[in-house]
């Protein structure tokens, strides 16, 4: 039976208004030449403090976006929980520069785990690395480049943050998911994330990193890691996605001459992807959370007999990622 065929179900909870501007807002990011007039336009307009917010709320940001806070998520996240749709508050920060920045990330992702915990409509948390501490010292860790002394103390300031919010997420029984992002400084973070999942995912997954499944060598990591898990006796969580820094990846390693960490094409990137959950779901003491919007892969996960759970990606913003059970 497909899934996906009854467009009466999957827009019952939309306007006919609604799904006109979602129609217009697609047939518009379709038009390459369109997007990137658009985007010029609507950076000078931020940069020159021209009054388009209330245009920008009204189109492009009250469709990916679920909100600016917790409180302004909620109208979005109790009416799509009517249809059996939960929610994942996406506070997508990366890319900061100050330790300022980083503890006030930390603070927002406590807040969050916090307001997660009294809902059912939102069973996880969720951050990016780069939001805990800068993408540089993130790569020199990755490369195994010596610290300095004070990048030492930094990345040991990196650490406790990751602690700090895996062992709130652990207390309040908050599932945590995290983020990946580029290739050549995530080395660093899974192995600061498989630390987290030795300490706080004894008993089951609570810490979940993320695996881009357009890098070709990620199913052999992952099989790695089960043996380590089966070694340690800990819990392996694992978001599989596809991926969504490829035209950064393959330009980096045209410019620096190295081989692409990218699959070579959509359908090598879909088999790895359906391997890698395929594997997930035939060890013991895993949890997957599939983050897809393919039709096909969502069969695999939810076929016969199969009693795992299904994630459906919905934005990659600030706000609201929901999800399908």
């Amino acid at each position: 039976m497909k899934l996906f065929d009854n467009t009466e179900i999957a827009f019952s909870l939309k306007t006919y208004s609604e799904l006109e501007r979602a129609y217009f807002l697609f047939k518009m990011i379709q038009n390459q030449p369109m997007v990137r007039i658009g985007t010029a336009v609507t950076n000078f307009a931020l940069k020159a403090h021209l009054p388009i917010e209330g245009l920008i709320r009204a189109t492009v940001f009250d469709h990916f976006c679920g909100g600016t806070n917790e409180e302004d998520c909620l109208p979005s996240i109790d009416k799509l929980y009517t249809k059996g749709v939960y929610s994942v508050l996406d506070y997508s920060v990366e890319g900061k520069e100050e330790e300022s920045e980083f503890d006030d990330t930390v603070t927002k992702i406590l807040k969050i785990i916090n307001f997660g915990q009294e809902r059912k409509s939102i069973p996880f948390a969720v951050f990016k690395p780069t939001g805990f501490g800068r993408f540089a010292i993130f790569q020199k860790v990755t490369e195994k480049i010596v610290l300095t002394i004070t990048e030492e103390a930094e990345w040991q300031r990196v650490i406790v943050r990751f602690h700090t919010v895996c062992k709130a997420a652990f207390k309040n029984n908050v599932p945590l998911l995290i983020d990946a992002e580029e290739s050549w400084m995530q080395g660093a973070a899974d192995t600061l994330i498989e630390e987290m999942m030795e300490t706080y995912n004894q008993e089951k997954a609570i810490i979940f990193n993320t695996l881009q499944m357009y890098r070709h060598d990620r199913l052999d990591y992952l099989k790695v890691l089960a043996e380590k898990a089966n070694q340690k006796r800990f819990h392996i969580g694992m978001k599989i996605v596809r991926g969504a820094y490829m035209e950064k990846e393959r330009f980096r390693a045209k410019e620096k001459g190295y081989d692409s960490p990218i699959c070579p094409d959509k359908q090598a990137t879909d088999l790895n992807y359906d391997a890698a959950i395929i594997f997930m779901m035939e060890q013991p003491n895993m949890a997957l959370f599939a983050g897809t919007h393919n039709e096909e892969s969502t069969y695999l996960i939810n076929g016969p007999g199969k009693k795992s759970t299904t994630f459906l990606r919905k934005t990659s913003v600030c706000g609201l990622d929901n999800y399908m059970v």
